[in-house]
């Protein structure tokens, strides 16, 4: 009997070692659960501090383990190794994307909604978590970035207002530059675009290169707005009696020329006022623009907040006390209603998934 209560009294701490680890591990996640803080930003930082928790107390529960100082030494011993054959072993994979995860995170390059290139992919951000990123595409599929790749590679983010767009079209050098300057500058109007302007970017041996551009407001709107830029281009151009050819075009014209301009059908002339399909291609990622922006606007309520209450420090007047003290109160029920929004957003989101 009296060995029983000595083997139970030996892993009393042990037995509390393990219970503070359960105990830090549910205030963690419950402490990040009630942030306001983007969901990819708490899971990536939840993710770290819960991992090092989890060594910490992996650690202090082998230092206090009733067992004699040289096995405790092999077990810290064999505990070393095991950690230094996983870091060794991924180090250019599960380490590296968590590490890479953690970098990306702080330095705040893009956030859930945005436009963004990396390499050969272009799409939109649905999700950011600790070991990768989410995008969907513009044929509206998802693909998974590892964050190892994404610090590797530049990553190349579309403004949300006012982004360049451009086309380039290869043209003769029969025709005059003005001309086509001026048919290509109409064509970026006609698609929607300000201030449009041209560039001549490269003289090839029988073609030159031209380039325009023009601001678009909306980005979301990029990829229709790209094909309906080319399409302006071919419509102007054929309207001022300028012919698009190759370059690899046999000019062998008989005496009744014919300029190989398609004419201009009354149907296409509606094309502008067509609906744009990235509502319906880019679903998730808008889903996830809103919640960060309702996000956005709950940290601005909380400044907001912070400054009445500072104000209401220095006022003496009972009215103005109480109509500060009024705002403040209706900004409360305000953050409320957001996030119970947020969160039922978040539901309904997960339900779909």
């Amino acid at each position: 009997m009296t060995n029983v209560f000595k083997l139970m009294e030996s892993m009393m701490t042990p037995t509390v070692v393990m219970l503070l680890v359960v105990v830090l591990l549910i205030l963690n996640r419950w402490i990040f659960n009630r942030m306001r803080s983007a969901a990819s930003e708490r899971s990536i930082t939840r993710g770290a501090i819960s991992f090092v928790i989890v060594l910490a107390g992996l650690l202090a529960f082998l230092l206090v383990l009733p067992v004699e100082k040289s096995l405790k030494g092999q077990l810290l011993g064999f505990l070393g190794i095991v950690l230094s054959a996983g870091i060794a072993l991924s180090s250019t994979t599960v380490l590296g994307n968590l590490i890479a995860g953690i970098m990306n995170n702080s330095m705040n390059r893009f956030r859930n909604g945005d436009l963004i290139r990396i390499g050969d992919l272009h799409g939109r951000v649905t999700k950011k978590s600790i070991f990768h990123t989410e995008i969907q595409l513009e044929d509206s599929n998802f693909i998974t970035v590892p964050n190892l790749y994404i610090a590797n590679n530049p990553v190349k983010l579309i403004r949300k207002t006012n982004s360049v767009l451009a086309t380039t079209v290869s043209l003769g050098y029969d025709l005059p530059r003005a001309q086509v300057e001026k048919a290509l500058k109409e064509a970026a109007l006609a698609a929607g675009l300000s201030d449009p302007y041209v560039y001549i970017t490269g003289l090839g041996d029988f073609s030159v290169v031209y380039k325009v551009h023009g601001f678009l407001d909306d980005s979301g709107k990029y990829f229709s707005a790209s094909s309906l830029l080319n399409a302006m281009v071919m419509d102007k151009l054929h309207e001022a009696k300028i012919e698009i050819v190759s370059p690899a075009f046999m000019y062998q014209r008989r005496a009744d020329d014919k300029v190989f301009v398609p004419r201009q059908l009354a149907a296409d002339r509606g094309e502008a006022d067509r609906s744009s399909p990235e509502d319906q291609v880019f679903d998730e990622a808008i889903k996830s623009e809103k919640i960060e922006a309702k996000k956005d606007y709950l940290r601005e309520i909380d400044r907001q907040q912070e400054a009445l209450k500072e104000q209401l420090k220095q006022l003496k007047d009972e009215r103005e006390i109480e109509k500060i003290k009024s705002t403040i109160s209706m900004n409360e029920a305000l953050k409320e209603r957001l996030a119970k929004s947020i969160r039922e957003q978040i539901d309904r989101d997960k339900e779909t998934d």
